[in-house]
């Protein structure tokens, strides 16, 4: 009898890890191939310039090493509102990096209100942008090639990135060829806001991201910068959740685009925004085959004119968010290549439509 139930105890257990190992789905790794992936990563090492973070309106700045290149293209990365600690985005900027491209990420805030929410954040990016490049230049470690360069940010920081698209000029900045606002939006505060964006010189390329899920800052803003932006080439992008699968889940909220890694904690202190970073911000899938693929096509297709059926135009390379484990594919982006105007509703945040019809 109790060999009986010993051998029933151990058919149970044995099903219960069976279910679990091989019943659940799981996400897709990192390609190795194309935009997002880790095939063409060229650098072993990532040069920190740290020593000009302190203050508001200081910069972090990586470069790449092992070997380290004569010239590299120039990413500037404008963090989210109280995420200026750029372990939140650690992982992204080690890949963009490790692709040979130079991320200047300059600071806006001390500490999450100091200094307010007020006018001070456009400026203090501005500067900590001009203070990197000046140290390039002083410094001829490695030649920033000003021709090649992308703004892009999260959430505030995709609010400043698209400001100065428009507003380079006025604030000595090199002109972008491409602008990569991700999630962009404010929290109410109304620092950098322009009533529209048609000012945009028309050559420099757009996309435009929003989580599905996303109830910290909406789609008004994306709306708002897809709608006016003079931009020739521009596409809004709606990361979708899948519904069909419960577990593992996809994360289409406003955390999806942090990825931490701790070898880029520029210090201890968290405030309440980091301290969710830390608990809910990894790296999967909706990085690879999303925020990283976009970033990495938009920029080969801006610099040079190619991979640009990964950044624009509704297509399968664009959409594809790869495979579960079980074979079957993850629901695909949402793009919208023309202009977009939902009905007002009684929500804080318009919802976007159905997408373009597949080309």
């Amino acid at each position: 009898m109790q060999q009986s139930v010993f051998t029933f105890s151990l058919t149970l257990y044995l099903l219960f890890v069976a279910f679990h190992v091989f019943g659940q789905q799981g996400k897709p790794e990192q390609p190795e191939h194309g935009p997002g992936g880790w095939g063409e990563y060229q650098h072993e090492e990532i040069q920190i310039i740290a020593e000009y973070a302190e203050e508001a309106d200081g910069y972090w700045m990586y470069l790449p090493a092992s070997p380290r290149p004569d010239t590299a293209d120039v990413v500037v990365f404008i963090h989210g509102f109280g995420a200026h600690n750029p372990v939140a985005y650690g992982s992204w900027i080690k890949h963009l990096v490790s692709r040979g491209n130079i991320v200047i990420f300059p600071r806006y805030q001390k500490k999450l209100l100091i200094p307010k929410p007020t006018k001070k954040y456009a400026p203090n990016s501005a500067k900590g942008i001009k203070d990197a490049i000046a140290y390039l230049e002083r410094e001829h470690e490695i030649v920033p090639r000003l021709e090649n360069v992308v703004y892009t940010g999260h959430s505030y920081g995709a609010k400043i990135a698209a400001y100065f698209a428009v507003k380079y000029a006025e604030y000595g900045l090199p002109k972008p060829k491409a602008l990569y606002a991700v999630q962009p939006g404010t929290m109410e505060f109304k620092g950098a806001q322009l009533k529209h964006y048609g000012d945009m010189d028309e050559d420099i390329k757009v996309l435009n991201v929003v989580g599905e899920k996303d109830k910290i800052v909406g789609d008004n803003l994306a709306l708002l910068i897809h709608n006016t932006a003079g931009a020739k080439h521009k596409n809004l992008i709606l990361s979708a959740a899948d519904k069909r699968r419960k577990k593992p889940k996809l994360d289409v909220t406003h955390a999806a685009p942090c990825g931490l890694d701790r070898d880029f904690s520029a210090f201890k202190r968290k405030n309440y925004i980091m301290k969710a970073v830390y608990i809910r911000a990894e790296t999967d899938a909706i990085d690879y085959y999303c925020y990283w693929k976009l970033l990495d096509a938009l920029m080969d297709c801006s610099f040079y004119n190619k991979n640009c059926e990964y950044a624009f135009g509704n297509t399968e390379q664009q959409t594809f968010m790869g495979l579960w484990s079980d074979g079957n594919p993850i629901e695909p982006m949402r793009v919208f290549t023309q202009p977009v105007y939902p009905k007002k509703t009684k929500r804080r945040n318009k919802k976007i439509g159905k997408p373009d019809e597949k080309k």
